[in-house]
C-alpha cells in the first residue's frame, strides 16, 4: 500500500515541553488564588500572568485580555486601586462566566505569580529563556505598586419600555445598565474581541399584556445575546413552515420559543430566571415576538457605544449589530406569495429541448458473465478523502479533499498531480473541477494538469449546504449552476469563468435541482415549483400551491415533471403533476400521509415513499394521470436506499443489507438478497449501484457483483477489506472502491477462460 503524504504538520499546542512545566502545586495555588478554590478550569501560562500583573502594577497598562491555549476561554485582569480583579470566561459561543471581577490584592498576585515563574526558570533547559524568566521575576518582586488615575464611574442608562406601553402592544422590554468605559481603549484603528466590555450589570423587565415583570438583574448582555440567537431561530422556523421548539440559556437566565405549526398567531415565548419567576406569552405573531427583542438589542448597544465610543471596534459589538439589523430586515419583510405562471410558448421550448431531452430510457442488460473473480491491483491512502469529493474522470481518479486536490492513475494508482488549495467544495463537471470556498470564490480546474484556469466571485452560500448542477449538450454553453446568498443562483461559464446569469430565489431551505435539457426545475422550501432556462436565466414557469411547501427535488418523466409538497414526515402531502413546457398542473393527487422520499422515475411509472419510517409505504403513480397503480411495503426507499432501473424492474439497495428487486407491473417482489448484517456491519455512505456488462455491482459492507434478472452471486464478493463509501466501475469493468477512512484500492477481473466448441 503506498501513501499520498498530504497531511500537513501540526506543531504541539503544549506551551512548554513536559520536563519545562512548574509542578502541579504551584500552578494549582496561583489558580486558587486567581480563581477562588473550587474553580478546577485551565490558566494561561504563568509568564503570561507575571507579565499582565507587571504592567498592571507599573501602570502601563490597566486591564489585560489572556486568551488561553487550550481552551475557549479567557482570563482578565484589570486594575483597581490596589487591587486586581479578575474575571473568567469561556467564549465558546455564548460566554459562560465563572468568575467576574474577582478582588485580590496586586502584591499577593505578583509575588505568586514570581514564585511559580522562578521555579519554572529553574526547570528551563534554555539558559537564555531561564535567563529572561528569572529577569522578569526579580522585576515582579521589586516593583513598586503605581498609583493610576481611577477610572471613570459607571454611567447609568436606561431605556426601552420605562412606562406601561399601549393595550395593544402585548410585549415590550426596558432596562436599566450600570456601564463603564474600558480602563485601555485600543488604538483607534484595532479591532478587538472583548466579552469583558459586555458584562456590565443591570435590570432587565419585559412588559406582557399590561403587566410589568422583573427578568434578570446582573449581566443582561449575555441573556439579551441569548434572545437574539432565539429569534434567529424563530424566523428560520416561520421561514421554513415547521414548527419549532428551542430553549437556550445564559447562566440563570432562560428563554424559551416555542413556534406552532400554521395559525396567525403561533409563537409563544418563556422568559425568566432562577432569580425570579418565569413567564410565557402566547398568542404571538411573528413580529410581536421577534422586533421587541431585537429592539431592545439594538437600544442596550447603542446605550453601550454612547458611553465608550471604543466599543464600536469591539467584534463582538459590531458582529451582533450586524445580527440585529438582518434579522430585524426578515422579520419584517412579508414574502409574497408566489404566483402560477404558466410559459406562452410551450412548443417553442419543446423545440429548443428536444436534443437535449434524448436521453437514454430504461437500463438494458445483455447476458451476464458465468462468474467473476476479482484481484486488488494497487491500494493507496488519502489523508482527507470524501466520498462526495471522488470522481472517476477516463483515464484518472481525481479526489477533492479539504485542503487538496489530486489526481491517481486508475491503472497503477499513483499520483498524477497534486495541489494544494483552500477548503472548499467540490463538483465534476465533465472535465472540468469546480471548486467553491467559503467565502465565494469559485475555481476551474483542468483535470489533466490539476490547474486553475479561471476564477469567479459568487455570494457565500448561507442558509443551506453547498450544491451545483453541470448544464450542458445541444446548443446551449457549458455552465455550472451553483447556489449562491439565501436563495440564489448563478451560472458560471465552464470555459471562462463568467457570470452568465442570476436568479433571485423567494425561499430559504435547502435547494433541490432537477435538469431536464434547457430546462432547471428548482425547489426551495417555499411554495412552489420553478422552471429555468439554464442558457438565459429566464424565468419559464412556476407551479404555486396555496399552503403548499415544496423541499423534496422533483423528478420528471417524459414531458411530465412530478412535483410532491409537505414536510418528509409528516401527515399530508400532494403529488403534482406539470407539464414540463408550459407549467400547466396535469393533476394532483392528495397524499394519505406526508412524503418520506422525492419522487422517483420508474420506468413510466413514478414511485414515492409514504409515511413514516417504521410503517413506511412505496407507491407507484401513472405520470400521465396520477393514478395509483400499486401500493407496497418500503423496501428503504425512506431510510435512504439508492435505486436503479434496470429493464422492467426497480432494485433499491437498502442501508440495512438488503438488496430487492420489484416489477414495476404490479409492484411484486421479483427477488431479495440479504447482503450485510443490519446492526453488526457498515453502512457505505453511498449505496448506488452500478450496471456494467449485464452484472450488477451492489454495495453493501462489501461489494457484491449479482445477476440482475435473479439476484444471484457472480462469483464471491470483491476481495476488499474497506468499506465501499464510494463504488465505480470503468468500461473496462475494473473496481474503484473508497473509504472514508481515506483508503482508495483498485481491482481487476481476473482473466476466464471460454470453451468454444
Amino acid at each position: 500500500m503506498s501513501v499520498i503524504p498530504i497531511r500537513p504538520s501540526i506543531a504541539s499546542t503544549e506551551p512548554f515541553p513536559s520536563k519545562r512545566r512548574a509542578p502541579v502545586e504551584l500552578v494549582t495555588t496561583l489558580g486558587e488564588l486567581l480563581l477562588g478554590p473550587h474553580a478546577d478550569v485551565p490558566i494561561p501560562s504563568v509568564a503570561d500572568i507575571l507579565s499582565a500583573a507587571l504592567a498592571l502594577a507599573e501602570g502601563t497598562r490597566k486591564k489585560s485580555i489572556l486568551p488561553l491555549a487550550v481552551s475557549p476561554a479567557e482570563l482578565v485582569l484589570m486594575r483597581r486601586g490596589t487591587d486586581a480583579l479578575v474575571s473568567y470566561y469561556v467564549s465558546d459561543g455564548a460566554p459562560d462566566v465563572r468568575v467576574l471581577d474577582r478582588a485580590l490584592p496586586l502584591r499577593a498576585l505578583l509575588e505568586h505569580a514570581a514564585a511559580a515563574a522562578t521555579d519554572l526558570a529553574s526547570r528551563d533547559s534554555d539558559p537564555t529563556s531561564r535567563q529572561l524568566v528569572s529577569r522578569l521575576a526579580e522585576r515582579a518582586l521589586q516593583a513598586e505598586i503605581r498609583p493610576v488615575r481611577e477610572p471613570a464611574p459607571p454611567v447609568l442608562k436606561r431605556g426601552g419600555a420605562l412606562d406601561r406601553p399601549p393595550a395593544e402592544v402585548p410585549l415590550a422590554f426596558g432596562f436599566e445598565a450600570s456601564i463603564a468605559p474600558v480602563a485601555d481603549p485600543p488604538r483607534q484603528t484595532a479591532m478587538h474581541s472583548d466579552v469583558h466590555a459586555l458584562l456590565f450589570d443591570g435590570v432587565l423587565w419585559v412588559w406582557a399584556r399590561d403587566r410589568r415583570i422583573p427578568l434578570l438583574r446582573g449581566p443582561i448582555m449575555l441573556a439579551i445575546s441569548r434572545m437574539v440567537a432565539a429569534v434567529r431561530s424563530l424566523l428560520e422556523a416561520h421561514e421554513r413552515g415547521r414548527p419549532a421548539n428551542v430553549r437556550l440559556r445564559a447562566g440563570s437566565f432562560t428563554v424559551g420559543v416555542r413556534v406552532a405549526r400554521g395559525g396567525e398567531r403561533p409563537v409563544q415565548l418563556t422568559l425568566g430566571s432562577r432569580d425570579t419567576a418565569q413567564v410565557s406569552i402566547p398568542e404571538l405573531t411573528v413580529e410581536e415576538a421577534a422586533l421587541p427583542i431585537l429592539r431592545l438589542a439594538s437600544d442596550v448597544l447603542h446605550a453601550l457605544v454612547s458611553v465608550d465610543r471604543s466599543q464600536a471596534r469591539n467584534l463582538r459589538v459590531s458582529s451582533l449589530r450586524e445580527e440585529v439589523r438582518a434579522l430585524r430586515r426578515r422579520a419584517r419583510v412579508r414574502p409574497e406569495r408566489p404566483q402560477s405562471l404558466v410559459h406562452d410558448d410551450p412548443e417553442r421550448l419543446r423545440l429548443a429541448c428536444r436534443a437535449a431531452l434524448s436521453e437514454e430510457g430504461p437500463l438494458t442488460i445483455g447476458p451476464a458473465p458465468r462468474a467473476l473473480r476479482f484481484d486488488v491491483r494497487w491500494e493507496v491512502e488519502v489523508e482527507g478523502l470524501d466520498a462526495a469529493s471522488t470522481f472517476l474522470c477516463g483515464d484518472r481518479l481525481v479526489v477533492a479533499t479539504p485542503q487538496h486536490t489530486i489526481a491517481l492513475d486508475r491503472e497503477e494508482g499513483r499520483m498524477i498531480w497534486g495541489h494544494a488549495q483552500p477548503a472548499s467544495a467540490s463538483f465534476m463537471t465533465g472535465t472540468v473541477l469546480v471548486r467553491v470556498a467559503g467565502d465565494g470564490r469559485v475555481a476551474l480546474c483542468d483535470i489533466d494538469d490539476g490547474e486553475t484556469f479561471a476564477t469567479a466571485r459568487v455570494a457565500p452560500r448561507t442558509g443551506g449546504p453547498p450544491c451545483g448542477v453541470l448544464a450542458t449538450g445541444g446548443d446551449a454553453p457549458p455552465v455550472v449552476i451553483l447556489a449562491e446568498g439565501r436563495a440564489g443562483l448563478v451560472a458560471v461559464d465552464l470555459r471562462t469563468g463568467e457570470l452568465r446569469w442570476r436568479h433571485a430565489g423567494e425561499g430559504v431551505g435547502t435547494f433541490g435541482l432537477r435538469r431536464a435539457g434547457r430546462i432547471l426545475l428548482v425547489t426551495n422550501g417555499d411554495g412552489a415549483v420553478t422552471a429555468i432556462d439554464v442558457v438565459t436565466g429566464e424565468l419559464l414557469w412556476r407551479l404555486a400551491a396555496d399552503g403548499e411547501r415544496f423541499d423534496l427535488r422533483p423528478a420528471v418523466s417524459g414531458d411530465v415533471v412530478l412535483a410532491v409538497s409537505g414536510e418528509v414526515g409528516g401527515d399530508h402531502g400532494t403529488l403534482f403533476g406539470v407539464d414540463l413546457f408550459s407549467g400547466r398542473a396535469l393533476w394532483r393527487q392528495r397524499l394519505e400521509t406526508g412524503p418520506a422520499s422525492e419522487p422517483i422515475t420508474a420506468g413510466d411509472a413514478a414511485a414515492l415513499a409514504l409515511g413514516g419510517p417504521r410503517d413506511s409505504m412505496l407507491a407507484a403513480f401513472d405520470p400521465r394521470d396520477g393514478r395509483l397503480r400499486w401500493m407496497t411495503r418500503d423496501p428503504g426507499i425512506s431510510l435512504g436506499a439508492a435505486s436503479l432501473v434496470v429493464d422492467q424492474h426497480l432494485i433499491v439497495n437498502a442501508p440495512a443489507g438488503n438488496v430487492v428487486a420489484l416489477d414495476l407491473e404490479d409492484g411484486r417482489e421479483r427477488w431479495q438478497r440479504h447482503l450485510a448484517h443490519p446492526v453488526a456491519d457498515d453502512v457505505p455512505r453511498r449505496l448506488e449501484p452500478v450496471l456494467r456488462g449485464g452484472a450488477l455491482f451492489v454495495p453493501s459492507a462489501s461489494v457484491h457483483v449479482l445477476r440482475p434478472h435473479d439476484g444471484t452471486s457472480i462469483g464471491e464478493p470483491l476481495p476488499s477489506e474497506l468499506v465501499p463509501d464510494w463504488t465505480r466501475v470503468d468500461e473496462r469493468g475494473w473496481v474503484y472502491v473508497a473509504e472514508e477512512s481515506g483508503h482508495l484500492s483498485g481491482l481487476a477481473p481476473r482473466p476466464t477462460l471460454t470453451l468454444v466448441t
